[in-house]
């Protein structure tokens, strides 16, 4: 798992996400000559439900 910094869904509970690339950013996440951190940015606000469990 890689993680990242967290996105305005994650931030209230959290320092810390793992990082989800959208579609559209797949194939640039297999090119090597892509820099990672033009790909790895939080998704915007909306797009996680949080859940409490247990």
């Amino acid at each position: 798992m890689l993680t990242m910094e967290p996105g305005p869904d994650i931030a209230l509970y959290h320092d810390r996400q793992i990082a989800i690339l959208e579609r559209r950013d797949w194939a640039d996440w297999l090119d090597p000559s892509v820099p990672a951190k033009s790909i790895l940015r939080p998704l915007p606000a909306g797009s996680l439900d949080v859940v409490r469990v247990g």
